[in-house]
């Protein structure tokens, strides 16, 4: 995991000494980095920028990819595929579909276009996108006032691994959860959706580890903060056996001694338990089953969601 994390460090610097003028918020560098290093891919500056370039070209007068978001975009193709420069054709086709069936123009379709360019394989979009929205239009059904379009990248994700007790399943948790104090909210429907997307486990059993992984927390000194919830999610999906919240607590403080992180706090956490998910994705006893791939697709999309949600944010302040 240390060569992991000394990669991240070394690709913000390097997009730092060439971006800081280009970004308004140096978290956008921060989520570009943890791509590359998560996805172990080499960075190459010029490549990235290229990409970035083609996305721009491509884009509309008004299109939210011609701001800062191309560069998250860029990223997650560059991580993705072989040949990124072929899927930005790809990635705008997706967001028009979507966008027919009523997904709302925004970073978080573009974001979810590219969850769903990821994980689709040959399945058919159209159906991928008309299920996505079928379940994002029972999410707001459920729960009005928390779902948004943050929720978008979630609802591709469930549509590819969908069965039908899902939504019961994702009920159960949020209720039994919220009795076992977690606060409601989007983030616990966040958490609730990845907890149901492991359909092998006995339900009871996962919602005694996702307590257990909470409690932790609050062992080792950190904030139980709703923001945290969906990486605590991936931490329950983990046999138990595998946490270590000892090995968490220190790669976050190293990150919080870093001197362009140590005001990241939030982001700093959660990147440290995205490292040290994706570290035990290794592990021979995972890298074998469903739970790896399942494991692996939450994680992935939940790097695209955090990278948009920084994305509009530095829009919106831009804006202002």
């Amino acid at each position: 995991m240390n060569g992991m994390i000394d990669n991240y460090i070394q690709i913000f610097e390097q997009l730092h000494n060439e971006m800081k003028w280009k970004v308004s918020d140096k978290k956008i560098l921060m989520m570009i980095a943890s791509l590359y290093s998560m996805n172990k891919k080499d960075f190459q500056y010029e490549h990235f920028f290229k990409i970035a370039d083609e996305i721009k070209k491509r884009a509309g007068y008004f299109s939210y990819m011609r701001s800062e978001s191309r560069y998250t975009a860029a990223a997650i193709l560059d991580v993705n595929y072989g040949d990124p420069e072929s899927k930005v054709s790809s990635l705008f086709e997706l967001y028009e579909n979507m966008i027919k069936e009523k997904f709302n123009r925004g970073i978080f379709s573009y974001v979810a276009a590219s969850v769903l360019l990821k994980i689709a394989g040959d399945r058919d979009y159209h159906s991928l996108i008309v299920k996505a929205k079928e379940i994002y239009n029972a999410m707001k059904k459920e729960h009005p006032f928390l779902t948004s379009a943050e929720d978008y990248p979630l609802a591709v994700l469930l549509a590819s691994e969908f069965s039908d007790d899902v939504t019961q399943r994702t009920e159960y948790y949020y209720e039994q959860l919220n009795q076992n104090g977690f606060y409601k909210g989007n983030n616990l429907q966040f958490l609730s959706h990845i907890l149901s997307l492991n359909n092998e486990e006995v339900e009871g059993a996962l919602l005694s580890r996702t307590i257990h992984v909470f409690d932790s927390f609050k062992e080792k000194g950190l904030k139980q903060k709703a923001t945290y919830y969906p990486v605590m999610g991936m931490l329950a999906l983990l046999p138990e056996e595998e946490l270590n919240m000892e090995d968490i607590k220190d790669v976050y403080e190293r990150f919080n001694q870093e001197k362009h992180f140590k005001w990241q706090k939030d982001i700093n956490l959660i990147l440290a338990v995205s490292f040290f998910v994706k570290d035990k994705l290794k592990q021979p006893n995972l890298a074998e089953t469903s739970l790896y791939t399942t494991i692996e697709t939450i994680l992935q999309a939940q790097q695209a969601a955090m990278a948009g949600s920084v994305a509009a944010a530095a829009a919106a302040s831009s804006n202002n």
